[in-house]
């Protein structure tokens, strides 16, 4: 299904964006 497709792509995308965020701010962690 396309809509499985879009849901993993977004959970993966999320997923980076946290973990680069917690990377570029790690006195927040």
């Amino acid at each position: 299904m396309i809509v499985d497709y879009i849901l993993g792509g977004g959970v993966t995308l999320f997923l980076l964006a946290y973990l680069t965020y917690a990377l570029v701010h790690p006195e927040r962690f």
